[in-house]
């Protein structure tokens, strides 16, 4: 009972403000020799503000350290003071209330996916901590940051490795490889020994020394009360694309297929679209390839952005296209504007439109003319009131009917031989260089403050209150002054989720599709998803 009693007391101590200790403690404790082994470890924390002494003077290296002060520790690794009082709230676990010195630390790492408790719903914060357990928080907190633990040793073979943990067993081997936490001179382990303060100093010293930063940081925090989980990274890093479900502007796949067919590092739902046609709503660009034109809303209509540099964006802009027959007689030149890319138009709608590969194979319907075109833009065929293949390198444009004013000279004209060019043009973007582009909605941060409102969102195409004003589960994409992107989910309304995205350093921002369709994938896992409905298109970065 009394030692129970004294690790209590250590671990409370632990908490105690810096300002309580005296004067050059950060580089001294009367108890811990200089020349001791676990030293450097406990003053290297006590200089990043990880961990503090019991008292004046005293570091204690030889008492038991608790469950909860070891979370602690990991929580003031990642959190600022103010960002941890947001965590002072009922847990999960019933054996922490809200006055437990532990409970916002507690509460945050189980949040972020560090701590699971015992099964039992108890957490046991008080009591020591264990050798595999340690193991196990450290290696879930590389997961919960994206971070990575090289290996700079070969495995060993722990005398006592069957007494591991099922659970702790790979974490308590990645630890091992990485030197972050060793076996005793005798070749056993002792998952099961309670860990001391000391030891603990040195076996997160050593880790916090030893894990690296990838191409990614992965987030998990409340920002104004709201739990968010995000990816953060450099564009330039990644190779960025649009992936269609099954290949197709109009497919469903599901999230879990899309990230296994592309090998994403990094997936994020993004576009709108109709449930019923999955017709996605906006227009959206991959690799420089236009593989949808929807103008509705545009110039409004907000757009996430990467231009041939790398270079990430929110934009907003029409895209027009404009064909030009060239013939090869050397007649006048003939051409055709505002033409919309893979929309199929009603039976009664004279828009011109192009058809590629992305739509299929072929039209799936009849329409009054058409024209194929190969890859070098030579007019291959010119047909009328049929359906048609789609070459696989090159188009057809197409009318579904005649227009009313009788405007059809391309399309009456046209003869194989003749060529036919299409000019784009991204009208109110900053650059005609878009290699990337998904049309979303509505914006919600602009030049680095909240943006939008009922008006703004309206002219967007967004006036369900579903979408505009009540809490839902969302997803958003953010720039930030640097030039990083941040991917986040996380339950709010549009205002909120505006404030949080100001909060974490975006200087513009746009909310994605939510609710059933939010899906966030990582490297592995998923930060939200993979949820069951079955999407039209991600986007990707590998």
């Amino acid at each position: 009972m009394k030692k129970k009693v004294l690790s209590v007391l250590l671990s409370f101590l632990l908490l105690l403000p810096a300002a309580s200790m005296p004067a050059g403690a950060a580089g001294f404790f009367s108890d811990v020799p200089p020349t001791a082994w676990y030293a450097s470890d406990i003053l290297s924390l006590v200089d990043r503000g990880v961990l503090q002494g019991t008292g004046p003077g005293k570091f204690s290296p030889n008492a038991a350290l608790s469950r909860g002060a070891f979370v602690t520790m990991l929580c003031k690794t990642m959190l600022t003071q103010s960002e941890i009082r947001q965590y002072d709230f009922q847990g999960p676990f019933s054996d922490i209330g809200r006055g437990h010195w532990s409970n916002p630390y507690v509460n945050w790492a189980s949040e972020a996916g560090v701590v699971n408790g015992r099964g039992d719903g108890t957490f046991g914060p008080d009591d020591p901590v264990s050798r595999q357990d340690m193991a196990v928080m450290v290696t879930n907190l590389l997961k919960a940051t994206g971070r990575k633990l090289p290996a700079v040793t070969a495995p060993a073979a722990f005398t006592d490795s069957r007494k591991i943990s099922s659970y702790a067993r790979d974490s308590v081997s990645k630890c091992q490889q990485a030197g972050v936490i060793n076996g005793f001179t005798d070749g056993s382990f002792g998952p099961l020994l309670t860990a001391s303060r000391a030891e603990a100093a040195a076996v997160y010293a050593r880790f916090l020394n030893r894990w690296a930063a990838g191409r990614y940081d992965i987030i998990h925090k409340r920002v104004n009360g709201v739990a968010v989980r995000a990816v953060e990274f450099d564009p330039h890093d990644f190779a960025p694309s649009v992936a269609l479900a099954n290949g197709v502007v109009t497919g469903r796949e599901s999230p879990a297929s899309f990230v296994s067919r592309t090998g994403a590092t990094i997936a994020v739902n993004a576009a709108f679209f109709m449930m019923d046609s999955y017709v996605p709503l906006g227009t959206m660009v991959s690799g420089g390839r236009v593989l949808i034109v929807d103008n509705q809303f545009a110039p409004d209509k907000s757009a996430f952005v990467i231009d041939g540099s790398g270079n990430a964006s929110v934009q907003a802009f029409a895209t027009r296209h404009t064909a030009i027959l060239r013939r090869a007689g050397g007649e006048e030149d003939v051409a055709v504007e505002n033409i919309v890319v893979n929309q199929k138009p009603s039976s009664t709608d004279s828009t011109r439109v192009i058809f590629t590969r992305d739509w299929g194979t072929s039209l799936g319907f009849s329409v009054s003319d058409a024209i194929v075109v190969g890859g070098s833009g030579a007019v291959i065929q010119v047909l009328h009131d049929t359906d048609t293949a789609i070459p696989a390198d090159g188009f057809v444009l197409i009318q579904r009917i005649p227009p009313w004013t009788g405007e059809s000279e391309l399309f009456e004209t046209a003869q194989p031989g003749d060529s036919l060019e299409i000019l784009r043009t991204f009208e109110g973007a900053s650059t005609q260089d878009i290699q990337v582009s998904v049309g979303l909605g509505p914006r919600i941060v602009k030049n680095g403050a909240v943006y939008g409102n009922s008006a703004t969102y309206a002219a967007e195409g967004f006036k369900d209150p579903g979408i505009t004003v009540y809490e839902a589960r969302r997803s958003c994409i953010g720039v930030k002054k640097d030039g990083r992107v941040l991917l986040l989910t996380a339950s709010a309304n549009l205002s909120s989720l505006s404030k949080v995205m100001v909060a974490m350093g975006c200087q513009d921002a746009v909310n994605c599709d939510g609710g059933g369709s939010t899906n966030l994938y990582v490297d592995g896992q998923w930060l939200y998803g993979p949820q069951s409905r079955l999407l039209d298109q991600m986007l990707i970065f590998k």
